[in-house]
């Protein structure tokens, strides 16, 4: 067994918005090598390019230690897009589609994921990174999903793509007269270069393509929150309520607020940066439900991909 095991290794990634990360581990746990490239949704490009990305990251793992596409034993994928049946199965075809893979796939939401690592078997997951999705399960096993909307029709409230749409909204007031400068103007400025009406107008335009460009403010509207930015302290207050409406909405739909003990597990470069964002959103949800509590999970979405994985085969073994 020793021998034939050798080599062998799982794979977990974490496919976000924004950020792909793969991590390989032996059958053992040990981490062999880890890869991170930019984003490579289905959503955003053609089948063929997506598999030829995926590909490449795969590749780019396997190389860092020496691993062969036939010794994997399993791939487990958590991943933003997952938004129905149909995504289940293109995203299937597209793991499939890689050369020299022929170990079981699995691939889930990113949220779906989050909820395991964080919450375990009932609780509710909020999730605020590049995008925004809620995820509960009650006692009697009954599960639900809110959110994961594309910002263009007003969803991924409070996430960081939100907060950007914020922040230009102030840039755009302010260049119309009616904010005052301000450190956050400045440092929006320096961020995205942007200094005319015409250049936030094509921006802009950019944001609302297919592949979104997004500046990335999340830090800048953070740090300025925390210097006393009125303007930035309300994005990040806004940001918080609208991550509380989409818990409340999971939990009252899933009977929970009926229950005493209540564990509602944060995730996502939002909330695990921001404290204003999770102080508030605590706040706002202590309020409703005093039995509530946090739970800040201790590893990242990849690790739990990869203990995932690796389960599975011990199961198959």
């Amino acid at each position: 067994m020793r021998e034939q095991t050798a080599n062998h290794y799982v794979l977990g990634i974490d496919s976000g918005g924004t950020k792909y990360l793969v991590r390989a581990a032996a059958l053992d746990g040990t981490v062999l090598a880890e890869y991170i490239a930019p984003g490579c949704s289905h959503y955003f490009y053609s089948f063929e390019e997506t598999t030829r990305r995926i590909e490449a990251n795969l590749a780019e793992c396997l190389a860092r230690f020496g691993g062969k596409p036939q010794n994997c034993r399993a791939i487990v994928c958590g991943t933003t897009g997952y938004d129905s049946p149909e995504d289940g199965e293109i995203l299937r075809q597209l793991y499939e589609s890689c050369k020299g893979f022929c170990c079981p796939v699995l691939c889930m939401n990113d949220v779906e994921l989050a909820f395991r690592i964080a919450c375990g078997d009932t609780g509710v997951i909020i999730l605020a990174g590049t995008g925004s999705i809620c995820f509960g399960k009650n006692a009697a096993g009954e599960s639900l999903r809110v959110g994961g909307w594309p910002v263009a029709i007003f969803g991924d409230e409070g996430s960081g793509r939100y907060m950007d749409a914020l922040a230009l909204r102030h840039f755009s007031r302010w260049m119309d007269g009616c904010r005052p400068d301000s450190a956050l103007i400045d440092r929006i400025r320096e961020k995205t270069g942007i200094t005319t009406r015409k250049e936030l107008m094509d921006y802009g335009m950019r944001m609302a393509a297919a592949e979104q460009e997004t500046p990335g403010l999340g830090a800048v509207i953070s740090e300025e929150a925390e210097a006393g930015d009125p303007y930035a302290r309300d994005i990040l207050t806004e940001a918080a309520k609208c991550l509380y409406d989409l818990t409340r909405e999971v939990i009252r739909k899933l009977g929970m607020d009926q229950t005493g003990d209540l564990p509602v597990g944060v995730w996502g470069s939002v909330l695990m940066r921001s404290r204003i964002v999770r102080e508030e959103l605590f706040r706002l949800l202590q309020a409703e439900y005093p039995d509530v509590r946090l739970s800040i999970p201790r590893k990242d979405a990849a690790q739990g991909a990869v203990e995932i994985a690796l389960e599975h085969v011990s199961r198959n073994l």
